[in-house]
């Protein structure tokens, strides 16, 4: 890109790191998100449902945020597990997207709640995708057997996203053309 990269270091006082890139200004961000790319855009775009995300790190939940507004689906954040099953059984989701790392109750915990109650209850299975820097496949292994679905890494890859819920609702009873059909994404 044209650019430098500098380090400098001194004993016992840690080491600064420059990075020099010619890039014009643009100016200000615009007040409007621009549309996604046409590279980008999403199968579930137009579909009304709704989608929990249970994640605790607020940087997290802005870009999952913002991704899934990019298509029409305004998700209900909550910051942990437990809130998130207190979510599910307060009424009916078409996805959870669910953090594997969260304080008082993780992910696979969540989920095995979920699980448990779905099949006490008689409830619809909920289709549950883990998002999780921890992608190994030994790890992604263990969030399908505590009941998760699927699950999309971190840093979070919008096309990956999209992908993994539309798979998600494709395997859901009735699919997505049932989810168009349900109440608007709260």
């Amino acid at each position: 890109m044209g650019g430098t990269v500098r380090a400098e270091s001194a004993p016992g006082g840690g080491a600064t790191f420059t990075v020099e890139l010619p890039l014009a200004r643009i100016g200000a961000t615009p007040a409007k998100p621009a549309a996604p790319p046409a590279e980008r855009s999403a199968p579930v775009e137009g579909l009304a449902i709704r989608v929990l995300a249970a994640e605790d790190n607020g940087m997290n939940q802005l870009v999952l945020r913002t991704l899934l507004e990019q298509v029409g689906v305004t998700p209900v954040i909550v910051g942990n597990g437990r809130e998130a099953v207190a979510a599910w059984a307060r009424e009916p989701w078409d996805l959870i997207l669910m953090d594997v790392q969260m304080p008082e109750m993780d992910g696979p915990t969540a989920t095995g709640v979920i699980r448990a109650r779905e099949r006490a209850e008689g409830r619809a299975r909920t289709p549950i995708v883990a998002l999780t820097a921890n992608a190994m496949a030994h790890q992604v292994s263990e969030y399908l057997q505590s009941g998760m679905d699927d699950f999309v890494a971190k840093p979070i890859e919008a096309g990956r996203l999209y992908a993994v819920i539309q798979d998600a609702l494709d395997r859901a009873p009735g699919g997505p053309a049932a989810a168009s059909g349900r109440s608007a994404a709260a």
